[in-house]
Formats: C-alpha cells, sequence, structure tokens
C-alpha cells in the first residue's frame, strides 16, 4: 500500500522512530518513518509499514536477524510499543482507565484501556480502529524458553486478533471477537516456564 502523504494524517511532520513490535513467532525491531502526531494514528492509518534497520529475534531460539528492511502488513503485528510523540495536548480529553488482561497469539498483555467518560461502550467499539493503545502495560511471552516480561509505557494491541481478555463486558466491548474471560478464572496466564528476565 506504501507511505501516504503527510496530508493524510493531519498535523505534525515525517519523522523516524524508534520501532518495536511483536509477531506471531518472534520480536521485531528498528526503526519506522511516520506522519502525524501519534504512531497509533499513524498505525491506524494505513495496512502495511517500511521499517529499516531491523533485528526480529526469534521466539522459539532466541536467534537473531538482521533485515535491512523490510515491508510488514498491520495484520501481521499483534502488539507494537508505543513511542514518538503523544500528540497535542489541546486535543486530550478526559479519560476513565480500566486495568485488563489480554491474551494474543504467544504474549499476555497487562494495561490500562482508556474509554470517555460516560460514552456507550457499544457506541465505542463501532468508533474504534484496529489499534487500540493500553497505558502502564506488562508484556509477557517466552524466548527459546525463559520467561521475559517487559514493562512499557504504552502498547498499542490489534484488536482484531485478542484470543481472550479479563474485563467487564463494558471495556470488552472495545474486542467484539475475543473471548471474555472471568478476572478471578485460575488459569488466565499461559503456561511460561523458566526464569524471568527484562
Amino acid at each position: 500500500m506504501g507511505i501516504p502523504a503527510p496530508a493524510a494524517y493531519g498535523p505534525g511532520t515525517m519523522q523516524g522512530v524508534e520501532f518495536q513490535g511483536f509477531a506471531a513467532d518472534c520480536t521485531i525491531s528498528g526503526q519506522i518513518t511516520m506522519f502525524g502526531d501519534r504512531l497509533t494514528d499513524f498505525l491506524n492509518g494505513q495496512e502495511r509499514f517500511l521499517l529499516h534497520h531491523v533485528e526480529c529475534t526469534s521466539l522459539d531460539d532466541g536467534r537473531i536477524v538482521p533485515i535491512d528492511s523490510i515491508s510488514v502488513e498491520r495484520d501481521d503485528l499483534l502488539a507494537i510499543v508505543g513511542t514518538g510523540p503523544r500528540g497535542s495536548e489541546k486535543s486530550r480529553i478526559e479519560v476513565e482507565k480500566t486495568r485488563m488482561q489480554l491474551s494474543i497469539g504467544p504474549y499476555i498483555i497487562l494495561g490500562r484501556l482508556h474509554s470517555a467518560l460516560g460514552q456507550d461502550p457499544m457506541q465505542s467499539v463501532l468508533q474504534r480502529e484496529p489499534m487500540i493503545p493500553l497505558t502502564d502495560a506488562t508484556v509477557a511471552f517466552s524466548v527459546a524458553g525463559a520467561v521475559v516480561a517487559r514493562d512499557v509505557a504504552t502498547v498499542i494491541v490489534n484488536r482484531r486478533l485478542v484470543d481472550w481478555i479479563a474485563a467487564t463486558e463494558d471495556e470488552a466491548s472495545a474486542f467484539p471477537e475475543a473471548t471474555i474471560r472471568s478476572p478471578y478464572a485460575m488459569n488466565l496466564r499461559k503456561d511460561f516456564t523458566g526464569p524471568a528476565t527484562l
């Protein structure tokens, strides 16, 4: 699909930002050139991204594969660490924050979902785009048999690919195709074994 012109994303200039993504079989780090004020909006604005100076780390054996540049489809990405600018302070509104846990591919993610105060959950889901940010997040997964737990300020989740979610029905409405699991269930976490690393 290529990278659209800057005008497609409103105010802001073209800029290179750090990219840290999570795919089904590897993690991906590199650089991405984005337009606009927020990475979430940029990711929702197109279906394919060009990454540069990439390293892919295999979840199976930890092997690192360097790649000069690669084109990645949005639906190949389960989640992305929120980096770059946060957007205009003037455009922010007061929100409710709800803690939730979800499973997406080989990753367990814990974070806070933001929703507008008093907003109808069903109306909200109709307005939501594929990539949804969670703040104060932890991403847990296994690399070569060892558990990795990463704390990040924001993780942007591909809501269409979420397997299950532990939340109330209101918050879960943002993930209409995911199974709702009770937050009090005993088996929410995947069976990660081995020592935890950061």
